[in-house]
């Protein structure tokens, strides 16, 4: 049986299992497994893998009971089923640390740590940047005093040590820091993606301080509302990759930098369309 524990989907698990059980049983099917979990709908399974239901509290455990899964597994699952269902932060938050707390008695690297623990905190981006800039010499005050806004030093070593440890940073023998890689790109699987998510909503809010922190010189700021199609939604959200492809690249051929800036772009709908869905 695959083993839930390494899953960040829980679809994706379910189908995993329903291949394995058709592959060493002959007669498992959809409808064997409905009626296993005592569920009428034979087709209740497939309906779940394809994203066509939700589960809910009664089926998740009539779910776990028929796969046969230790209280543990049946909690896991549990939420992560309503993890990946969530529609508000609030609803992932709680569902996430649920996870969290299920994984680490376990084996907590996978899903917790990797590499994406770099968007723990917005800051680790920042340093990633600025200590390649400054010839700090281990003076982590000096370091986290040079960020906008500030972080104290306990915060810059901690960051430093972790972007070491992740490889994202290096030393060399003068005791300068460089890059590994110049640019970063997440393709993160769900559970990373609500860490960057939530380290995206700190960018938000960051911007939001800017306002204030900010003079109005060293900030550029711009909101435009127009009326479009849903097809050209999607070309707008393509065109907006390619342009962080394209300051991604100029940085890259950038060998004059001077100081790290954050660039957040947003679209969202602020009307229903006109045959009213919200989507």
């Amino acid at each position: 049986m695959p083993n839930i524990f390494e899953y960040q989907d829980f679809r994706t698990y379910l189908k995993n299992y329903y291949d394995e059980q058709k592959a060493l049983k002959k007669n498992f099917s959809y409808r064997y497994f409905s009626k296993k979990a005592g569920v009428n709908t034979p087709s209740f399974l497939y309906y779940v893998i394809e994203n066509k239901r939700n589960l809910t509290e009664s089926s998740v455990l009539k779910i776990s009971q028929a796969i046969g899964h230790s209280p543990e597994e049946a909690e896991y699952f549990e939420n992560l089923a309503f993890f990946n269902q969530a529609k508000t932060i609030n609803e992932k938050t709680h569902y996430y640390s649920r996870l969290i707390e299920i994984r680490r008695p376990i084996d907590i690297q996978n899903i917790e740590a990797d590499r994406y623990e770099y968007y723990s905190k917005w800051y680790h981006s920042v340093i990633r940047e600025v200590a390649t800039l400054v010839n700090f010499q281990d003076d982590f005050a000096r370091l986290g005093s040079f960020l906008i806004p500030p972080v104290s030093a306990r915060e810059a070593k901690e960051s430093i040590v972790l972007l070491k440890r992740l490889g994202f940073l290096e030393r060399d023998e003068k005791g300068l820091y460089h890059q590994t890689n110049n640019l970063i790109l997440g393709r993160p699987a769900p559970l990373q993606s609500f860490q960057i998510e939530r380290f995206q909503l700190e960018m938000l809010r960051m911007a939001i301080r800017a306002y204030d922190n900010v003079p109005i010189k060293n900030r550029l700021s711009n909101s435009t509302t127009l009326s479009v199609s849903t097809k050209t939604v999607e070309l707008y959200k393509l065109k907006i990759r390619e342009l962080q492809r394209d300051l991604m690249e100029i940085a890259r051929m950038d060998d004059m930098q001077e100081q790290a800036i954050q660039i957040t772009v947003n679209l969202f709908p602020v009307s229903r369309t006109k045959n009213g869905s919200d989507e």
